[in-house]
């Protein structure tokens, strides 16, 4: 295998991608880009990203606020709120993130000036800055929000900047208090009404269900932001996927090769880093055969099943009780896909029929199988609980 192959795996599981890695959401960064020329030319535009876990909300925001630093030349933040329980918190992340996020010397050295009296140390070796836990202080951040982004982009003017990029991620906590939703409609009708613009561009990023909350507490959010919810990947986007990935360190992947890894990851970005960075580990010649594809995509299932699943679900899954039954499922339902109660019943052996009701009743009940539209349909919630059935399955018939 070549030196770099051996040192380092192009994918990044469990983690933003980096921008030098993306691939593909063409359609979406497109949208994306347009909003950032629109910011440019004086609009505040606020766009939600949505979408199911592990479909890559996190690495699109990432990738537009380096197209929007690189190619536009705004200045901004990717803030990160998990676990964040209060607006005034709220602030100091976002205003903090603001100042390290900044490159340019000159600009963070007039920043860090303005923002003197919420500063109480730098970071390690000195090279950011940490924002007080006062929270009388930071309520006057929340009262002021506008008019201190105002200044930070007077002062990003004078070094050529043309706007500002907020991305606002991981939303969990947040996005139920109803202050917060109150907070960015307030920001928005007042930007909408001043005669004195300010280039900024607003990036929510979450799921369906953080969006829902946001729009419990304020229902004008719903229309405030433009949404972009992404699908999982096509079938020839994750090919490109795949074989871009791998040109990086000049490997090559056969077809069957190819079919296995796009077929198992099912379009979702998140398993198809998972199946990547296995498969990568088990070749040894710079080229993915069937034979590599298929000992990395059982690995990457274990892996799924300890990082991802909890106990109750992975007892269910590798129940010996109901191995048949996933083994069934599998050969009728593409990942991802819908199976039908009947088709399975009627594959499966007679002493095994008894248990397929009970067996997606508890499925229902743990949250990881749900009933479709048209009655008998199911299909698994999470494309990784039916990698992992999959694979418990697979073992079982070995």
């Amino acid at each position: 295998m070549a030196e770099i192959s051996a040192k380092e795996s192009p994918f990044t599981p469990g983690r933003p991608v980096q921008p030098e890695y993306f691939v593909a959401r063409i359609k979406e960064i497109q949208r994306l880009e347009r909003a950032i020329k629109q910011t440019i030319s004086g609009r505040n535009e606020n766009v939600f990203i949505t979408g199911q876990r592990g479909i890559g909300k996190s690495s699109l925001a990432g990738f537009i606020k380096y197209l929007a630093e690189k190619e536009h030349n705004l200045i901004g933040s990717h803030c990160c709120l998990g676990g964040v329980g209060s607006l005034e918190e709220a602030m100091g992340v976002v205003f903090e993130k603001l100042l390290q996020d900044c490159t340019d010397k000159s600009l963070f050295d007039r920043l860090r000036a303005m923002f003197d009296n919420y500063i109480e140390g730098a970071t390690l070796f000195r090279v950011g800055v940490q924002f007080t836990k006062n929270k009388a202080k930071l309520m006057t951040l929340v009262s002021n929000f506008l008019p201190a982004l105002r200044k930070m982009y007077d002062e990003a003017k004078q070094s050529g900047k043309k706007g500002l990029i907020l991305i606002l991620d991981d939303l969990n906590g947040i996005s139920d208090i109803p202050q917060f939703s109150q907070f960015l409609k307030s920001s928005v009708d007042t930007l909408a009404l001043s005669t004195e613009r300010l280039p900024i561009f607003v990036v929510l990023v979450g799921l369906p269900e953080r969006r829902g909350e946001l729009i419990r507490h304020q229902p004008s959010v719903a229309r405030i932001f433009d949404v972009i919810d992404l699908p999982v990947m096509s079938n020839s986007e994750s090919e490109e996927f795949f074989r871009r990935m791998f040109e990086r360190i000049n490997t090559t992947i056969s077809s069957d090769g190819l079919t296995l890894m796009v077929t198992l990851s099912g379009g979702l970005p998140m398993l198809m880093h998972e199946i990547g960075d296995a498969v990568f580990w088990q070749n040894e010649d710079n080229r993915i055969s069937e034979k590599d594809a298929l000992l990395g995509i059982k690995e990457a299932a274990q892996v799924v099943g300890r990082k991802y699943i909890d106990h109750q679900v992975s007892k269910l899954l590798r129940g010996k009780t109901y191995a048949s039954i996933l083994r069934t499922i599998h050969k009728r339902a593409p990942l991802g896909g819908t199976f039908n109660r009947q088709q399975i019943d009627e594959a499966l052996p007679s002493t095994e029929r008894k248990n397929l009701d009970n067996f997606l009743q508890r499925g229902r009940k743990l949250g990881i199988i749900q009933t479709m539209e048209t009655r008998g349909e199911y299909r698994f919630v999470n494309p990784l609980h039916q990698l992992y059935a999959w694979n418990e399955a697979k073992n079982k018939a070995e």
